[in-house]
């Protein structure tokens, strides 16, 4: 009986849970690392633009020397898109604006 309502309060808790802002677009669930990389695209976007709430990020891709993360702002509009590419520490080396 006890393990039931441990089983049902964790269940209840994750459901209360805030959902995250961040939107994105993507066909399958991400890896722990690729979340941690929109997590750190996301950052930027919030230094350097102010439509980080209508944002939506798509799935990092690995290069040889780090990661890039296309950023569209929502609704989509030409150049209203962002390049942000990330170092292997996870530091921002480029932010890119859509022309």
């Amino acid at each position: 009986m006890r393990t039931a309502l441990s089983i049902l309060l964790l269940a209840v808790l994750a459901g209360c849970s805030q959902p995250t802002s961040t939107r994105v677009k993507a066909a399958r669930p991400l890896t722990v690392e690729e979340r941690r990389i929109v997590e750190v695209a996301r950052s930027a976007v919030a230094t350097n633009d102010t439509w980080v709430d209508r944002a939506e990020f798509e799935i990092p891709k690995r290069d040889g020397s780090g990661w890039s993360v296309v950023v569209w702002r929502l609704p989509y509009t030409p150049g209203g898109h962002r390049l942000v590419l990330i170092d292997e520490h996870d530091r921002v080396t480029a932010y890119h604006r859509g022309k």
